[in-house]
């Protein structure tokens, strides 16, 4: 795609990558483009119709391939095959640049030119160039620190329900990484040529260039095999880098910057004012806020330290105390129920008498089922269910069951506070703890004595509850209420054959879900999947998959804070984890976690300057904020700021 403008102004050249990495190390190996663009320039750190405009329009038809692909050339479709020298699309793309380059400079030097060069590397199906296919064999640079990291109870609906990887994925994820890097070879081969042209033809002193893709990628982390869809760093974030006139060499800035900044910036390269509905600021005001700071003269508007990442449309959803209450009560019952379940009495059988039993089910999590058989349904419990009509499922049912043993002596109670009509309000009755099997007699009395000091001034006796058990049968818990479908049995089955890798390609679907099959014909270059491994099915991505975050950095913070469209929340301090293995929404105060909210909600619904105005510190004015802590720190990275 290239553009002429007929003015005296520098050249500008922007290089699209699709699906780079920037985490999974893919920038190393890349010596070129490191030695072109970082070395001489800037890393930022934290990227059939012809558009009106263009003088050249050179642009694949559907989505990323390297060969076998249709090309709408100014308005021409042309067809290109299976052969390397003439239809290997990166190459092709590197030569119709050089070509628009020498072309421009022979006919009207005095012109600067724009080049916008949008690679399909590495993006899918990942056919590297003949050349580079042995490149990178046994590379695991992408073995990070969150890589094969699961299950996750604390994370996110998807990631609670994704267990670890096994060989069959983990060579996957390898192979893939590799092609992947070996498909950026051609890439790095074409920046090269690229420069080596702007040298001979004497235009490096007059051109600004930049380097950067659309999102970053996972392979492997948090046990996902491959994608481009959490908010997570190894997914946001990008390779992003410049240089040009003016621009700092071997320098690397920490502000966030975005690919909403691009388009300002090649504006302000040109010399036209930036439209006020335009989002964005032009890199080149960051160039010139570090120059004056380093200068000590009057400090320019300050950058942002923070930005909104978002994927779907967002709901009315509750208020955000109302949903971290909730959420934090179901992560602490599922820790309950993982270590209750670790007894010994537990994961029997059912033996006669025996009224629960545990299992461990394939996503690596603890589940129970109830030993019908030894149950008495003609026990009268009326009475007890209306006072336990908050506790539906049989997951709390177990629960108080297991409890029971706590209060086994006569001086035992069960702390909460009774209404007029026997119900358990609100309180703390429902708290517990659990221990081995083998706990000392002595510890536990220690333990009930020092609970008994706590006990709220209304009690009741354990008497309330007799052993008769005869409670709503529900229906099982591993039926989640965002999955509410009528055929669970066929999803459960589903779901146990793609954990194996035995799903046939026409079954590898399950409501709400993004599944992909991957077979040894998938790859069609070398080198290719080995077909002793066979083939397999994975679920990458749901529908509830759907969030809006705060990314934010500064020189006292490093955090991300997400909502999810599920009411989940969750909170990273990349200062003390920085692979964010840890969500760590339990710890933040109430008031800190209200503020951050609101800072969201501005943000999704800010337009144009206000934006800005929201993703630094000034958006908070009133000073009762200001001693709001994270970490024993002011939230707020600027208390000046504060009361201007």
């Amino acid at each position: 795609m290239f553009n002429v403008k007929y003015s005296r102004k520098h050249n500008v050249i922007l290089i699209l990558t699709d699906d780079q990495d920037i985490e999974l190390g893919s920038m190393n190996f890349m010596p070129k483009t490191m030695s072109i663009m970082k070395e001489r320039g800037t890393e930022f750190k934290s990227g059939s119709y012809i558009p009106p405009g263009w003088d050249e329009w050179h642009a694949i038809v559907k989505n990323s391939k390297f060969y076998n692909y249709t090309m709408n050339s100014n308005g021409e479709r042309e067809k290109f095959g299976f052969e390397y020298e003439k239809d290997y699309f990166t190459d092709l793309i590197t030569n119709r640049s050089l070509k628009f380059i020498e072309k421009h400079i022979k006919t009207g030097a005095w012109q600067p030119f724009a080049l916008i060069i949008s690679y399909p590397a590495p993006h899918g199906p990942e056919d590297p160039a003949p050349q580079f296919a042995h490149l990178f064999e046994n590379e695991i640079s992408h073995r990070t620190g969150s890589w094969n990291f699961a299950p996750n109870p604390d994370k996110q609906w998807l990631l609670q329900r994704t267990g670890k990887m096994n060989n069959v994925h983990v060579a996957f994820t390898d192979l893939l990484h590799r092609r992947r890097l070996q498909t950026l070879q051609s890439v790095d081969d074409g920046v090269s040529r690229l420069f080596n042209l702007l040298r001979e033809l004497n235009q490096l002193w007059n051109t600004y260039a930049l380097y950067t893709s659309d999102h970053g990628y996972h392979l492997g982390q948090f046990g996902l095999l491959k994608g481009k869809n959490m908010p997570y760093e190894f997914d946001i974030r990008v390779p992003f880098f410049m240089r040009g006139p003016g621009i700092p060499r071997n320098a690397s800035f920490d502000e966030i910057v975005t690919n909403v900044d691009i388009a300002p910036t090649l504006l302000h390269i040109a010399g036209i004012q930036k439209p006020a509905r335009m989002n964005g600021r032009s890199l080149l005001e960051l160039f010139a806020l570090k120059k004056k700071k380093r200068k000590h003269s009057s400090p320019l508007k300050p950058w942002r330290d923070t930005i909104l990442i978002e994927r779907g449309k967002m709901p009315k959803l509750k208020k955000i105390r109302d949903r971290w209450m909730k959420q934090k009560k179901k992560f602490n019952k599922e820790n309950r129920l993982s270590k209750e379940c670790k007894r010994r009495k537990w994961q029997r059988d059912c033996v006669h008498g025996q009224l629960w039993k545990c299992y461990y089910t394939v996503e690596e999590r603890w589940r129970i089922y109830k030993c019908r058989d030894n149950w008495n349904d003609q026990c009268p419990c009326r009475k007890k269910r209306e006072l336990f009509k908050d506790y539906k499922d049989e997951t709390d049912e177990f629960l108080r069951h297991a409890d029971r043993a706590l209060f086994a002596s006569k001086n035992q109670w069960f702390q909460g506070e009774i209404d007029e009509k026997g119900e358990v309000e609100e309180g703390g009755w429902f708290t517990g703890w659990f221990g081995n099997d083998e706990e000392e007699e002595e510890e536990k009395e220690h333990e009930e004595d020092e609970r008994a000091s706590f006990l709220r001034s209304a009690r009741v006796k354990r008497g309330i509850l007799n052993k008769c058990e005869c409670s709503k049968n529900v229906s099982h818990p591993i039926k989640l209420l965002e999955l509410k479908m009528s055929k669970k049995r066929q999803y459960l089955k589903y779901k146990k054959k793609a954990q194996i890798g035995y799903l046939k390609p026409k079954d590898c679907s399950l409501p709400q879900m993004n599944c992909f099959t991957h077979t040894a014909s998938h790859w069609k270059t070398p080198p290719l999947w080995p077909s002793e491994l066979g083939e397999f099915c994975f679920c990458q991505n749901c529908n509830n998959n759907t969030y809006w975050c705060l990314r934010t950095k500064n020189e006292t913070h490093n955090f991300l804070y997400c909502e999810f469209v599920t009411e989940f929340i969750s909170f990273y301090d990349f200062n003390t984890d920085p692979d964010q293995l840890i969500n760590a929404v339990y710890s933040l105060d109430i008031g800190v976690l209200e503020q951050l909210s609101e800072q969201l909600r501005n943000l999704r619904k800010c337009k144009n300057r206000q934006c800005e105005l929201w993703s630094t510190s000034r958006a908070f004015s009133s000073p009762k904020l200001v001693d709001l802590r994270i970490n024993n720190q002011s939230f707020l990275d600027n208390n000046d700021l504060i009361n201007k």
